[in-house]
């Protein structure tokens, strides 16, 4: 099982769960896409979870570590209710500034919360939980997906989204490179073995994965940019997951 840290490339250095929460408070204000064109990642990602997470008109959704709540917000139309919760209290007062000016936002809610305990979330209270790029952000994995798949109802589902550790940018080439990168330095990003064993100690029973397009522009130069599109193009032709960049999984609380 392997957990892989950005060893070899320059990363913002942070301590622990108060310094990401800084680091994140600061970015708030003016977050923004770091891997690509907004508007196209937002509605490809958008793409992704109506397939694979299928939400419904009743369902409660929960989006841990929402950041400024940008999911949420284009997904509200399709929601029966739409809780966002992130460990920044500045990244939910930018979400909670943003709905009064958004369409079919009276089903959202914001909070500040933990990822690791899910104080605000009752037991058993949520159909979809969304984890959208944040999962390598959060110090305590195991203690996470096991808070999620508590605030799930029997049937319920995490669908996340996150970096492939396995990914050829991340474990070779950035390395050799020596790039900096827009990551700080305890991300930790999971391989499809380690997410899977994770999932499935944290509670989970049915669980299904696979690969998406995951190029984080935002780090590379443009000719290392186009060549990663290009093994991403051969990474769906062959099934080679590792030339993807992105993991996703879908996984039910069964009872």
């Amino acid at each position: 099982m392997r957990h892989l840290k950005l060893a070899g490339v320059t990363t913002t250095p942070v301590r622990g769960r108060d310094d990401v929460r800084a680091f994140f408070d600061r970015c708030a204000s003016a977050y923004t896409e770091q891997h690509g064109r907004a508007d196209r990642l937002l509605a490809y990602r958008l793409g992704l979870i109506r397939l694979h997470a299928r939400p419904r008109p009743d369902d409660v959704v929960l989006d841990v570590g929402c950041a400024p709540g940008d999911h949420l917000f284009a997904l509200a139309p399709e929601l029966g209710q739409g809780i966002g919760v992130d460990l920044s209290p500045a990244m939910i007062a930018t979400a909670r500034a943003r709905a009064g000016d958004v369409a079919g936002a009276s089903c959202l809610s914001f909070a500040v919360d933990d990822a690791s305990d899910l104080a605000s979330i009752g037991d058993g209270s949520i159909d979809l939980a969304l984890c959208i790029g944040a999962l390598e952000h959060m110090l305590d994995k195991p203690a996470a997906l096991a808070s999620i798949h508590r605030t799930l109802k029997p049937g319920g589902r995490l669908f996340c989204l996150t970096p492939d550790g396995d990914y050829v940018w991340y474990r070779h080439v950035a390395p050799w490179l020596g790039l900096a990168t827009q990551h700080l330095s305890t991300d930790c990003f999971l391989d499809r073995e380690s997410f899977t064993t994770l999932l499935q100690h944290a509670g989970y029973g049915r669980i299904a994965t696979g690969a998406w397009t995951f190029i984080p522009k935002g780090d590379m130069p443009w000719l290392a940019a186009t060549a990663l599109g290009a093994l991403d193009l051969l990474g769906r032709a062959t099934r080679l997951p590792h030339l993807r960049g992105g993991l996703w999984a879908c996984a039910w609380r069964e009872t």
